[in-house]
């Protein structure tokens, strides 16, 4: 029976002992409940294992440390996959029984090239595992890298907003307002000085002239 107490934890011991292991599991219990586990260092597997089963876990997700969702299953089909390999391994050991050494050879043989191709699948799985998470990681280098250029582009964009601003302003001022050379200055002396001297020439000659008359 798939529901059967004793097969639940033998599975879910055997899934959890997947690589990569799990720092915590996410339990979705069957009365709608969900429970976060956390995995103790040390902590048997199988002890685990009987304490999720005791849950009644519907669907279970392995998390890491950092709380990346590493793999989730749904706990009948697993149950259901450990049944089957139990059964397989039963037929086998009968089929060892036998005293034919052709059958025994093939029988070897089969296994062998059972072995070879699930741990090329778990290689496979955990390859692709990895260089998923690696390029996760990278694409969030690369952005906050984006977002900090950005930034210091729109600094330096203000900032040279700001100095040609100042330098128009500068501009500005200095058409209004037009600063004399030391030669345009001595011109201006020069001319108030002779127009000052006119125009006391003028009052003494007034002064002149009515003492005549």
């Amino acid at each position: 029976m798939a529901d059967a107490p004793k097969d639940r934890p033998a599975a879910i011991r055997t899934w959890l002992m997947k690589a990569p292991r799990p720092e915590n599991v996410r339990i979705f219990a069957k009365d709608g409940r969900e429970y976060d586990v956390d995995i103790k260092p040390g902590a048997a597997w199988s002890d685990t294992a009987v304490s999720i089963a005791a849950l009644e876990p519907v669907r279970m997700e392995a998390n890491s440390k950092e709380g990346k969702l590493l793999r989730a299953v749904v706990v009948d089909s697993l149950v259901e996959k450990e049944e089957q390999a139990a059964a397989h391994a039963a037929t086998v050991f009968q089929a060892f029984q036998t005293t034919d050494p052709e059958t025994q050879r093939m029988i070897v043989f089969a296994q062998l090239l059972e072995r070879a191709h699930d741990r090329a699948t778990t290689a496979i799985e955990n390859t692709v595992g990895v260089a998923f998470g690696k390029m996760q990681e990278i694409c969030d280098s690369l952005a906050q890298q984006a977002a900090t250029d950005r930034g210091s582009a729109n600094e330096l964009t203000l900032g040279i907003r700001q100095l040609i601003l100042q330098q128009a302003q500068e501009a500005a001022a200095s058409l209004t307002e037009p600063e004399h050379g030391p030669l345009e200055k001595l011109a201006e002396s020069f001319m108030s000085g002779k127009q000052m001297a006119e125009v006391e020439a003028a009052g003494q000659q007034t002064k002149t002239t009515n003492g005549k008359h």
